[in-house]
């Protein structure tokens, strides 16, 4: 029983592991994208949100691009710790190429921070490396769905649906000989859809990472308690 005590305190460590990194990844993600906006909303009103996000990271035209590139360095780190804590976990099949993709997808963010619009075939690569990594991570999740113990429940599985959507949709727009999407015409006067889907996209991750966390909490709390009442019930 003891021994089986120090492998759940463990597993448990793992959790909160996995828990905190994901969700200060989010947090750290939300506030550098926030500021970054902020600070390009007070320059250019409304616009900012008919350009791509990733424009917040150029140097030579974003007030506070540094800001937003330091976040996406800092979440893709975050990420990638999460993600290695969740394939140490062991939870079965979805647990670990979840934890595959997910790391996949948080190299991606990490090189995207690395490097911004500015080093422009750098940041192609990065950047669809990215797209494609989250179509595969959400659907991964949609799919997971219908097995018993499945993880992507209620505001998971919803978000994995919309995010499926939204990736997808980027996918079809890029164009596979650039690796980038064709510049909106007259996007001042208009609306620039790659760019108001690509804020969709941003906002739905960084949901979905908060969500994930909060589930993978709940497990942890569950299992915890489970093994708690089976000790005191003298279980081996």
């Amino acid at each position: 029983m003891e021994d089986k005590i120090k492998y759940q305190s463990m597993q448990y460590d793992l959790h909160r592991l996995v828990v905190l990194t994901i969700f200060f990844g989010a947090l750290i993600a939300a506030i550098g994208v926030s500021i970054s906006a902020w600070a390009e909303y007070q320059i250019i009103g409304d616009a900012v949100f008919n350009r791509r996000a990733d424009v917040l990271g150029d140097y030579n035209h974003a007030k506070l691009a540094f800001v937003f590139n330091i976040a996406l360095m800092m979440t893709g780190i975050c990420i990638m710790l999460a993600m290695f804590g969740l394939y140490l976990l062991k939870q079965g099949f979805f647990s670990h190429y979840l934890s595959l993709i997910g790391g996949w997808v948080g190299v991606s963010v990490l090189l995207m921070g690395m490097f911004p619009i500015n080093y422009l075939d750098m940041h192609r690569l990065a950047s669809t490396s990215f797209l494609l990594g989250t179509v595969l991570m959400y659907f991964l999740c949609i799919t997971d769905r219908f097995s018993q113990r499945s993880i992507c429940k209620g505001p998971i599985f919803w978000l994995s649906i919309l995010g499926f959507i939204t990736a997808s949709s980027l996918v079809v727009q890029l164009d596979w000989n650039t690796l980038d999407f064709v510049p909106c015409e007259h996007a001042e006067a208009g609306r620039c859809w790659v760019a108001i889907t690509m804020w969709l996209q941003t906002s739905v991750v960084m949901l979905w990472c908060l969500s994930f966390a909060w589930a993978i909490r709940k497990i942890a709390i569950k299992n915890y308690l489970e093994l708690s009442q089976r000790y005191l019930t003298g279980e081996q």
